[in-house]
């Protein structure tokens, strides 16, 4: 019996999909393309799927997450309702997801001093390359085979050990040399000593050669635009990863993965089909074919680049947080279904552990953390708090579990830092917030990670919260009140004049959670530094990486204790070093080689296994830390608010 089919049409996207009845409303919208904000993957439990049915019939939902007036105007949570009849939807701005993050075009490696100074030092010689020939036509002197005649011809334009070809390019080669009258194209990739012939072009192509260097964050998917002919980057695209519908953080979608071949493949089909579409924008913009595009060179953390290529990721998350391969030969892109040249390569860089990924060796590299005299930190601050410390001599790093709320979830009014989320705000006192800037300038919708450290501090200045991160519930007038549930909660814009329609507030369960993500990270380096009998007024440095960091307040960042209380000198922001080391690999096989020989020489150290971790957490979790003398300027402050 055929299932009775519905029609969904959403607002404000107007996009409409058909589904079978008793398909929830979240993965209708995952068909339609339709970005619904949904943190959980569909487990009814972040509350943020939030949409209102205006027409039509839904079964199930709970109505805890909901006001009286919000049932009675049809809110549901879009991973619980379930299709009945033909529906018309609509997505509150709050839920709406934007396709792409508003500062992507901020982070251009190659226009950093972190990728410029590096690629100083390497040899400019990229994955791929294409050379042009004009081969000698055989006679009965000059009688050696096709193949023999490339190669020689090859030989002496590329230094190499020998080279390899599969039987397809080898069947067509005959054909092609004769065709052009024996001036061909040679498209060559790097496989360590040996070069493979990816293909023979007809005439000379040699001008058209480009790559696409890929960060594949867990929120984000970053692609550049390469020319390998001088290394000149052209353009980026980025969109948020399509996985975001199976959940927030990495461990969901494992899970999600694990359940059976078909969700796994779900999965991969959601972040090859970003690629695709990242790499259609900018062949289109830059007016180039696919063909022209020889390589892919893909950083991320060792889910997504498992998940990208269905490995099996389940024993990621489970002890002894194992991967099933940290280094990976070059693959033949159209194998994963990417896009490009179908003789084109992806190149992935590799992984140490399950969650120290390639995104954090190629930053290693990318920042010349690796190349140092002197002893650095490099953080990278995100649902997964990375750190490595190390030098030229010696690289150790660890994991910590910061939770989501650095990325703007797990927390009420929490978001991506996206068009309308308040990234740094100022209260003049308990009861006025004295100024706010939101992403783009748009009306503010909630707070992305960085506002909630910026909003943290300043409560903590103000006498908001204390130390423990208690609400002062006894402060006057309507900034403090109980919210549905008893909870205590901040309130900072009323709905009247937030860009939804809900007040912008701040909870204890917040708080709480920015607590323990701080703590996490701080315990984290500390640790760390404690195993090599170091402290923080050691480090020559400590670089901060990655999206969040772009935006990161910080003075605010040392006063609520989530970075030590150092010289703010000494503490640099690097930007993207996943993609800039995507990126100088796919320049220069002898960085391609040298990250790989950072990752081999780079120690995990595993927390969960010393004994003074979950000692010093619970340090790290008061505002800024239980020995506050670790924070001078800090208690400095505080002290001369106290007696003002």
């Amino acid at each position: 019996m055929t299932a009775r089919h519905c029609n969904i049409l959403f607002k404000p996207d107007g996009a409409g999909v058909d589904v079978p009845a008793g398909t929830t409303i979240l993965a209708a919208a995952a068909k339609a393309g339709v970005f619904v904000n949904s943190l959980c993957g569909g487990d009814g439990v972040c509350g943020r799927c939030r949409v209102i049915v205006r027409e039509g019939k839904v079964s199930g939902g709970s109505t805890e997450p909901f006001t009286h007036s919000e049932i009675q105007e049809g809110y549901i949570l879009a991973c619980e309702g379930r299709v009945e009849s033909d529906l018309v939807v609509e997505l509150p701005l709050e839920t709406q997801l934007a396709k792409a993050p508003e500062y992507a075009g901020e982070e251009v490696p190659e226009l950093t001093d972190v990728s410029r100074a590096a690629r100083r030092k390497v040899p400019f010689a990229p994955l791929v390359r294409k050379t042009y020939l004009q081969l000698p036509p055989p006679d009965l002197n000059n009688n050696v085979s096709d193949l023999q005649r490339l190669e020689l011809a090859l030989g002496k334009r590329v230094a190499t050990e020998g080279f390899q070809m599969g039987l397809k390019v080898t069947r067509r080669l005959p054909e092609v040399l004769r065709k052009s009258d024996w001036a061909v194209t040679a498209v060559t990739g790097f496989r360590g000593p040996l070069t493979e012939i990816i293909d023979v072009e007809a005439g000379d192509t040699s001008q058209r050669n480009m790559c696409i260097a890929a960060d594949i964050g867990t929120t984000t998917v970053v692609c550049h635009l390469v020319d390998l002919r001088h290394g000149q980057t052209l353009g980026q695209a980025a969109k948020y990863n399509s996985q975001a519908a199976y959940g927030a953080d990495v461990i969901r979608r494992i899970v999600h993965a694990s359940e059976n071949a078909d969700k796994g493949d779900a999965l991969r089909q959601a972040v090859i089909g970003d690629l695709n579409e990242l790499i259609h924008e900018l062949v289109t913009r830059y007016r180039l074919g696919r063909r022209d595009i020889t390589l892919i060179a893909a950083s991320g953390n060792t889910a997504m680049l498992h998940l990208l290529l269905s490995l099996p990721a389940e024993s990621i998350r489970k002890e002894p947080y194992i991967g099933a391969a940290y280094r990976l030969p070059p693959f033949r892109a159209a194998e994963m279904g990417l896009q490009i040249n179908p003789r084109g390569l992806l190149y992935c860089l590799p992984c140490v552990a399950g969650f120290v990924g390639a995104d954090i060796v190629g930053g290693i590299y990318a920042s010349g953390l690796a190349q140092s005299e002197e002893i650095r930190m490099l953080i990278d601050i995100g649902t997964n708090g990375e750190i490595v410390i190390g030098n030229r001599d010696f690289l150790v790093c660890a994991s910590a579990s910061a939770g989501p709320a650095f990325e703007g979830a797990e927390c009420r009014c929490g978001m991506r830092a996206t068009r309308g989320a308040i990234d740094h705000i100022r209260l003049a006192d308990p009861q006025h917030v004295l100024s706010f800037s939101t992403i783009s300038s748009a009306p503010p919708l909630g707070l992305s990670g960085t506002g909630y450290v910026d909003l943290v501090a300043e409560m903590l200045r103000i006498g908001v919260i204390d130390k423990t991160g208690r609400i002062d519930g006894s402060l006057s007038g309507d900034c403090v009140r109980h919210g549905d549930y008893g909870e205590l909660e901040y309130m900072l814009i009323p709905a009247d004049r937030a860009g939804g329609d809900r007040d912008i507030l701040i909870t204890q369960s917040d708080v709480n959670n920015i607590l323990r993500a701080k703590g996490a990270v701080y315990a984290a380096a500390s640790v760390l530094l404690k195993s090599l009998d170091m402290g923080f007024n050691d480090l020559a440095e400590i670089m901060v990486a990655g999206a969040f960091g772009n935006f990161l307040n910080l003075e605010n960042a040392i006063f609520i204790g989530l970075l030590p209380d150092i010289p703010i000198q000494k503490l640099r922001f690097v930007g993207n070093t996943s993609l800039a080391g995507a990126k100088l690999a796919a320049l220069s096989q002898t960085a391609y080689e040298d990250i790989f020989a950072v990752a081999d020489r780079t120690t995990y150290f595993e927390l969960s296994t010393d004994p003074s971790f979950m000692d010093q957490f619970v340090s790290a979790c008061f505002f800024p830390h239980t020995h506050i003398e670790l924070f001078p300027t800090v208690m400095a402050e505080l002290a001369g608010k106290r007696s003002s």
